[in-house]
C-alpha cells in the first residue's frame, strides 16, 4: 500500500505582451512526502521549477490548430535538501514549435523539437522518458516523459537525457458548424493529420543509431459541448520502426502538441 501527499504552488508573472507576442516566467514549488507498507520512512521530495515562455502562436476562428507563429519554452527543476528534498540534483529542459500555415487558411505544418538532461546524483538513471504521449511533469524526478513518440508503449525508453523532435502536416476536411437537435454537442471543425516523430533517451553517449521513429495518421473534432465549452478530440494510429515499435492506437482530449 502506497500513500503520496503532494503539495503544488504556482505563480507566473507576463514580462512583456504585445498583439504580436507574449513573454512569461512562471516559479513553482512542490512538496511530496510518499510512504509505502514496505518501506517503514517515508520518502521527501522538495523542488522549484522556473520556466521562462516566449509566444507569438495565432489561432482564427476557422483553424483547426495554431496556423501561425512559435513557441519557446526552457525550463529548470532544482531538487535541494535546502527545499525538503532527499534528493540534490537539477533537470533542465527546452521545448520549440513552430506552426506554419501553407496552402489555405488551416493548412497547417506544426513542427515540435526539445530535449533535457539531467545534473547531479548520477546513479539516477531514469530521470527521462521517451514513448508514447507525454504524460508527466519536470516535478516528475524519474521517468518525466515530455516527448511525443506514438507508434510505442508509454515510457518505453529510459535515460538521463532526452531528445526528440516532431513534423506534423493538420489539414481541414469538414466545417459543420452545426449541433444535431438540442443535443449540448456542436461540430465546428473536422480535420485529418499525417505526422513523423523522432526521439531518444540514453545515459553516457548520444547515438544517432539508436534514434526511434515512428510515423501514423490521426482524425480529429473540435467541439463545444454544452453549448459553450471548447473540446477537441483526436483518435489515431501509428507504427514504431525500432525496437519495441509496433502499431498503436491512441485517443487525445487535445491535439498532440
Amino acid at each position: 500500500i502506497e500513500d503520496t501527499r503532494e503539495l503544488n504552488l504556482r505563480a507566473s508573472v507576463p514580462l512583456t505582451r504585445s498583439m504580436r507576442s507574449v513573454q512569461a516566467l512562471s516559479l513553482a514549488w512542490r512538496r511530496s512526502r510518499e510512504t509505502s507498507s514496505a518501506e517503514p520512512a517515508p520518502f521527501d521530495l522538495g523542488g522549484l521549477e522556473l520556466a521562462w515562455t516566449l509566444s507569438s502562436i495565432k489561432k482564427y476562428p476557422y483553424s483547426i490548430s495554431p496556423v501561425d507563429g512559435s513557441r519557446l519554452r526552457l525550463a529548470v527543476l532544482k531538487e535541494d535538501p535546502a527545499l525538503g528534498s532527499q534528493v540534490s540534483l537539477a533537470k533542465l529542459y527546452g521545448d520549440a514549435r513552430v506552426y506554419l500555415r501553407l496552402f489555405g487558411e488551416s493548412d497547417t505544418l506544426a513542427l515540435r523539437a526539445g530535449g533535457g538532461t539531467t545534473l547531479g546524483r548520477p546513479t539516477l538513471k531514469k530521470s527521462y522518458a521517451v514513448g508514447g504521449i507525454e504524460s508527466r511533469s519536470l516535478f516528475d524526478v524519474a521517468i518525466t516523459n515530455h516527448s511525443v513518440l506514438r507508434g510505442y508503449p508509454d515510457d518505453a525508453f529510459t535515460g538521463r537525457s532526452f531528445a526528440h523532435a516532431n513534423l506534423e502536416y493538420r489539414f481541414p476536411l469538414l466545417h459543420p458548424q452545426r449541433g444535431f437537435r438540442s443535443y449540448p454537442v456542436f461540430v465546428r471543425h473536422l480535420h485529418g493529420a499525417v505526422f513523423f516523430d523522432a526521439a531518444h533517451a540514453w545515459t553516457g553517449d548520444f547515438a544517432v543509431s539508436d534514434l526511434k521513429t515512428g510515423a501514423g495518421v490521426a482524425l480529429g473534432a473540435d467541439l463545444n459541448l454544452g453549448h459553450g465549452l471548447p473540446f477537441t478530440a483526436t483518435v489515431g494510429v501509428a507504427r514504431g520502426f525500432a525496437t519495441k515499435g509496433e502499431p498503436r492506437a491512441y485517443f487525445l482530449g487535445r491535439l498532440a502538441f
